[in-house]
């Protein structure tokens, strides 16, 4: 019985969305030193060192830690054991980490990626699209680098929130690349001068700078993602028009036979 309950994932999967309910539950302030919350918290952790005790024993070491979702679980469950100080011992400076550890364990809820029927083939396809997008998004970081100095020299004394120095600077001009706050950042730098020159520069360099990086830069990013993570489909009706074309090319060899 024992056997199959810890070897059944959807029966750990329920498992661990109920503890993950839990842990939830936990961040509400009334609920935050519930004593019946923190012991059903333990005993889920329990309830998955146990896990990992059976399948140990069932599988042997050598082919439990040979399984990569094994070892994540193992870390997972090891690095969630000292949760158990938390109510033994007097510890004040390590409540922080105790709080760490429990969200560390919701990471376990990723397991549920197993169910996802050609979950193989989606995470193959999304590694094949960010291999091809390095390209790119090495373009956009340096664009954006450049960008971000040219634009703190020139309007780090009229608009310091968002070009005081240069960090700041990039992620205010990274923030137009994702067309968010196009219009209120040219606008605060406009309502600090008169001069009708700086006025129109701004808004022209603004303009260039959300149709390079925000609308030609990041539409290339993401044609290249999806264009790589459809390759799969694509790959299908090729390798049929291939099939297909050999048939005919068979069928004129006999006919001209």
């Amino acid at each position: 019985m024992l056997k199959r309950l810890f070897l059944s994932e959807r029966a750990m999967l329920t498992a661990i969305i109920i503890n993950a309910v839990v842990i939830f539950a936990l961040y509400f302030p009334e609920f935050r030193d519930n004593w019946w919350l923190l012991t059903i918290d333990h005993a889920f952790i329990l309830f998955f060192l146990v896990e990992v005790i059976v399948k140990l024993a069932v599988l042997k070491p050598k082919e439990y830690f040979s399984a990569a979702w094994n070892r994540f679980d193992f870390l997972i469950v090891m690095g969630s054991l000292p949760v158990f100080l938390e109510g033994v011992l007097d510890i004040p400076d390590a409540a922080g980490l105790l709080i760490l550890l429990r969200l560390f364990r919701l990471i376990r809820l990723v397991r549920f990626l197993r169910f996802i029927p050609n979950i193989e083939q989606v995470m193959a396809g999304l590694g094949r699209a960010m291999k091809a997008s390095v390209f790119v998004l090495a373009v956009l970081v340096f664009l954006n680098f450049m960008l971000a100095i040219i634009t703190c020299h020139f309007y780090a004394d009229m608009a310091p929130e968002y070009f005081g120095n240069p960090l700041v600077s990039i992620y205010s001009i990274f923030q137009l690349f994702t067309l968010e706050g196009w219009n209120e950042i040219p606008a605060a730098i406009v309502k600090t001068t008169d001069s009708p020159m700086t006025i129109g520069m701004t808004r022209f360099y603004f303009a260039i700078v959300v149709v390079l990086g925000g609308i030609f830069g990041m539409s290339l990013a993401n044609a290249v993602f999806i264009d790589e993570m459809m390759m799969d489909n694509n790959k299908d009706l090729e390798d049929k028009v291939d099939a297909l074309t050999e048939e005919i090319r068979a069928l004129r060899r006999d006919l001209g036979a």
